[in-house]
C-alpha cells in the first residue's frame, strides 16, 4: 500500500498522458463507427464517455497534478504529497469507472453516481488546494490566478446540478438543458482550464524570470471577463434582455485588449529565460494563435446570427470546442511538462510535436469544412474519412511521445 504513495509528478503524469491517448482512441472509434457501422456501440454512448474522460482524466488530473507541484515547489522527480495523491487516485478510479458506464449504458443510474462521485473528488481538492493557496508564501497576484481557476470549477457544477434537478423533476425544456450545459462547459473550458493553465503559465514566468509584468486591474477585468462572456452562449434565447448583448460586447472588447496586454508582457518576459526545449516554444507558440484565434471567434458570435451558429449548429460548436481543449489546453499542458523536465527534450519528442501539432491542425481544418458544408450546403465527401485519418494521426503521435520517454535521451533539441 505504501507503494502507492511513492509515485513522483513525473509518472503521474504519464498517467495523465496515457489517459490523453484513451481519449484519442475514442475520438478515432467513434470517426471509425461512423464510416463502418460496429454493432454493439452506441454512438452517443462513446461520445459521453470521450467527452468526461477527457474532462477528469486528462486535463484536470494534470491541473490537479500541476498546480499543487507548482504550490510547493516541487520537482518532477518528487513524490506528490499524500492528500494530493488520495485525491489523484480517487479521480482516477471515478474517471475509469465513467468511462465504462457511459460506454455500456450512457445516461443511466452508474454514470450519474460516477459522475457526482466525481463531482465531490473536485470538490475535495478545491477545499484543500485552497487552504493550502491561503497559507503559502507567493505574491498575490499569482494566488489570484488560482483563485479563479479553482472557483469557476466549483461554480460549473451549478448547471450539472441544474441539469439533475430539470430532469428528476421531468421538465424537459430544451433550451434550459441546453443552457445548463453551457453553463457547466463554459466555466470548465473558460474558467477551470483555461484560468488554471493561466495560473500555472504567469507562476512559472515570475518564477523564472522575477518580472510580475500584468497590472493588478488588467488582472481583475480578465478575471471577471469569465461571467459576462457566459451569456454568449445563449445569446440565441429569445426574451435576452437587449442590455445584455451590449454588456457582453464590451466584455468581448476588454477580454481581447486583457489578452493582448498578457501576450505582449508574456513575450518579453520569456526573452529573460533561456528555453531549452525547442518543443515547448513550438507549443506554447501554437497556444499563443489558438488562444487568439478562439477570442477572434468569439468576437464574432456577439453577432445573433453567427451565435446561432457557433452554439446551435453542432459542427461548428464541436470545431470550436476541439479547438481549445485541444489547441489551447492540451497543447500547453505538454509544453508545461517540457518545461518542467517531465517529459524528455529530443529530437525525437520534437518531431512527434509536430506531427501531433499536423493531426490536430488538420482535424480542426476537417470539422471546420464540415460545418461549413452543413450551413452552405456544400458537399465534402470527404470530411468523415479526414476526420477519422486526424484521430489517427494524433493517437500515433501520442503513443510515440510515451514510448520516447523510455529510451534514453538523444541530444536535447
Amino acid at each position: 500500500m505504501e507503494k502507492l504513495f511513492k509515485v513522483s509528478y513525473k509518472q503521474w503524469f504519464y498517467v495523465a498522458l496515457i489517459n490523453f491517448l484513451i481519449v484519442g482512441l475514442y475520438g478515432a472509434l467513434m470517426r471509425y463507427k461512423f464510416l463502418f457501422p460496429l454493432s454493439g456501440l452506441d454512438q452517443k454512448n462513446l461520445l459521453h464517455a470521450h467527452s468526461h474522460f477527457a474532462f477528469t482524466a486528462w486535463v484536470s488530473m494534470a491541473l490537479m497534478l500541476f498546480m499543487p507541484m507548482f504550490l510547493r515547489g516541487h520537482k518532477a522527480h518528487d513524490r506528490v504529497e499524500k492528500p494530493y495523491a488520495v485525491l489523484l487516485y480517487f479521480n482516477l478510479i471515478t474517471s475509469v469507472c465513467m468511462l465504462i458506464a457511459f460506454t455500456a449504458q450512457g445516461y443511466a443510474l452508474l454514470s450519474i453516481i460516477f459522475s457526482t462521485l466525481s463531482l465531490f473528488v473536485s470538490f475535495a481538492f478545491i477545499g484543500k488546494f485552497w487552504r493550502d493557496l491561503n497559507s503559502a508564501n507567493l505574491a498575490s497576484s499569482i494566488k489570484h490566478w488560482y483563485y479563479v481557476a479553482i472557483s469557476s470549477n466549483a461554480v460549473s457544477a451549478l448547471g450539472t446540478f441544474y441539469l439533475i434537478y430539470l430532469k428528476a423533476s421531468h421538465q424537459e425544456n430544451p433550451f434550459e438543458q441546453q443552457a445548463s450545459i453551457y453553463f457547466y462547459l463554459h466555466f470548465q473550458y473558460n474558467g477551470w482550464f483555461f484560468f488554471g493553465c493561466l495560473a500555472l503559465f504567469y507562476h512559472w514566468l515570475i518564477r523564472e524570470s522575477g518580472a510580475i509584468f500584468f497590472p493588478k486591474h488588467m488582472q481583475y477585468l480578465f478575471s471577471l471577463s469569465v461571467i459576462p462572456t457566459y451569456f454568449l452562449t445563449i445569446l440565441w434565447w429569445k426574451g435576452i434582455p437587449a442590455y445584455v448583448g451590449y454588456v457582453v460586447f464590451a466584455t468581448v472588447l476588454l477580454q481581447g485588449l486583457c489578452w493582448l496586454w498578457f501576450l505582449s508582457g508574456s513575450l518579453k518576459t520569456m526573452k529573460l529565460i533561456e528555453t531549452k526545449s525547442n518543443s515547448m516554444s513550438l507549443l506554447w507558440i501554437i497556444v499563443a494563435l489558438g488562444v487568439s484565434a478562439k477570442l477572434i471567434l468569439q468576437g464574432f458570435s456577439i453577432i445573433p446570427s453567427m451565435s446561432v451558429l457557433v452554439y446551435g449548429f453542432r459542427p461548428i460548436a464541436i470545431a470550436y470546442l476541439h479547438l481549445v481543449l485541444l489547441v489551447n489546453i492540451s497543447m500547453f499542458l505538454i509544453g508545461l511538462a517540457f518545461s518542467q523536465a517531465m517529459l524528455k527534450a529530443s529530437r525525437f519528442t520534437f518531431f512527434t510535436i509536430v506531427f501531433l501539432i499536423v493531426g490536430i491542425l488538420f482535424n480542426e481544418i476537417a470539422l471546420a469544412l464540415q460545418g461549413l458544408g452543413g450551413i452552405y450546403h456544400w458537399n465534402f465527401t470527404f470530411t468523415h474519412t479526414s476526420l477519422l485519418w486526424a484521430s489517427i494521426i494524433i493517437v500515433m503521435s501520442l503513443l510515440l511521445l510515451l514510448i520516447a520517454q523510455r529510451f534514453k535521451d538523444v541530444p536535447n533539441n
